[in-house]
């Protein structure tokens, strides 16, 4: 592999805030609350400059879609299927109040 090959590998290896937030598809405000919160491995050098590992950020997305994958699961496995026998449970409608008798229409006519 060539010299600029290697290093333009090393590069992209690693991200900034901006090129991170771009791979996932977010925000930067949205991308640095993530690093905020640790939930994303990154490595602050100074004030201006945050980096992290395209592999942390693979990672990363990989446990997150099996942890949401998992939630939906359970979610499924909790309300029974479409085509199952047993009556799904109705919504209480809440009672309308109903008029004992019809309304005095006299007062509408016109007159004249």
């Amino acid at each position: 592999m060539s010299q600029r090959r290697e290093l333009a590998q090393e590069q992209d290896d690693t991200l900034g805030l901006e090129d991170a937030a771009r791979v996932l598809r977010l925000g930067l405000e949205a991308m640095k609350a993530l690093v905020e919160e640790g939930t994303v491995p990154a490595v602050r050098l100074n004030q201006k400059h945050t980096v992290m590992l395209r592999e942390d950020l693979i990672e990363f997305l990989r446990a997150e879609g099996r942890r949401q994958a998992a939630e939906r699961k359970a979610a499924i496995g909790k309300r029974p299927a479409a085509n199952s026998a047993q009556p799904s449970p109705q919504r209480a409608k809440p009672a309308k109040a109903r008029r004992i008798s019809p309304p005095d229409l006299a007062a509408y006519e016109v007159k004249g």
